[in-house]
């Protein structure tokens, strides 16, 4: 099945004129299973409205579809255009009741959370999905966290390199502060691998699947989660010093080494510890201490 989705793929692309560009990070997915997995893992049950990131040729799309799932496709090459119309208009000569349109654009430019809001006016539970370009991966999941947007899941693939950066845990050399962040927001599962071969054209790097649902319980002051944010970035702006250092060079608020110090042993750290040694909860508490802890005069 991966060879025909290929070969179809190929013969569809030149039919229109459409030579994938790698600076646009167009590879697209062939791997029939994966597609699968991914609508599958995305949309468990029928009835999603799905927003998907890098629609491409339309075969993940196809694969929503076939999930029974209303589908706005993201695409920024416009040369993919009339694959779309024609896709749209199968969809609707078969009396489908779920919707198929296209935003052409930046994802970096789509409205997520207005897209949210009309799944939850329709009472459809609102999902992301799609194979992010590689260089806006930690952009977008950040813009999507930050502006509060509603999703139930997200579910995603990417660069395997930043999907363990993503994943990392403390005290390991991979954490940094994207990771803290997005844990912070999101509970993350690992879905599956996928090979290079799998592509059209083949990437020099290999793959990773990740679904994120949203925590509870988190702060939902946009104040607070800027002051803990800066706090994450302060700690590792410069990552191989100890914290108080890190902080109190940061020039941030009115944190000193010495408000840093006293913060950590509030908490029971060492003033010798490092930002990757830190898990999320650990980073809330040193804030508190901090907020709570006057500078020394």
């Amino acid at each position: 099945m991966t060879l025909e989705t290929r070969e179809y793929l190929q013969r569809l692309l030149r039919f229109h004129g459409v030579w994938l560009r790698k600076s646009l990070g167009q590879h697209l997915l062939v791997d029939d299973t994966a597609l699968e997995d991914i609508a599958s893992a995305a949309c468990p049950e029928p009835g999603c409205s799905v927003v998907e990131i890098g629609a491409g040729a339309g075969s993940l799309t196809v694969a929503l579809l076939a999930r029974k799932a209303s589908v706005t496709g993201i695409e920024l090459d416009t040369r993919f255009t009339e694959i779309h119309k024609e896709l749209c208009a199968s969809w609707a000569a078969a009396n489908n009741p779920e919707t198929l349109d296209f935003f052409y654009g930046d994802a970096l430019d789509f409205d997520y959370a207005k897209a949210a809001e009309k799944a939850r006016e329709q009472g459809r539970p609102f999902v992301i999905a799609g194979n992010i370009p590689y260089q806006i991966t930690s952009p977008l999941i950040m813009k999507i966290i930050e502006d509060a947007v509603a999703f139930d899941s997200m579910t995603l693939m990417m660069q395997l390199e930043v999907a363990q950066r993503l994943t990392a845990k403390p005290r390991t050399r991979t954490i940094g502060s994207i990771s803290v962040k997005v844990q912070y927001f999101c509970e993350i599962e690992q879905i599956r691998d996928v090979g290079n071969r799998s592509f059209l054209p083949p990437p020099k790097v290999q793959s990773r699947v990740l679904r994120f649902k949203r925590r509870t319980g988190i702060n939902p002051d946009p104040k607070a989660c800027k002051r803990l944010f800066n706090l994450i970035d302060a700690g590792y702006r410069y990552r191989r010093k100890v914290l108080p250092n890190s902080i109190g060079t940061s020039g941030m608020y009115h944190w000193d080494k010495a408000t840093a110090e006293k913060a950590l042993l509030e908490i029971g750290l060492s003033p010798n510890t490092r930002a990757e040694e830190l898990g999320i909860a650990e980073w809330e508490k040193l804030l508190q201490a901090l907020d709570q802890t006057r500078p020394e005069k």
